[in-house]
């Protein structure tokens, strides 16, 4: 039973991280500077917080999924 909660942790973290560093951190700035230019209020704080935001968004995403994963193994491991 533990090694079953381990592994649907680690399952739930690696999406988490995907979620996390991919759509919150990467994708859903994009598109919140592109209604901005869309609608004419695109200010230079957008942009340098978009790109911010894209650049360590990898590293959120990792981090969070590397520490449900390592928490999900060492449930599954005991």
């Amino acid at each position: 039973m533990k090694k079953i909660i381990g592994v649907v942790i680690i399952i739930a973290s690696i999406a988490g991280g995907i979620y996390l560093g991919g759509w919150i951190l990467f994708i859903k700035p994009i598109l919140a500077a592109c209604v901005a230019f869309d609608t004419g209020m695109l200010t230079s704080r957008i942009i340098v917080i978009t790109i911010l935001k894209c650049i360590f968004a990898s590293a959120a995403g990792v981090v969070s999924a590397y520490i449900g994963v390592a928490i999900g193994s060492f449930i599954a491991s005991e």
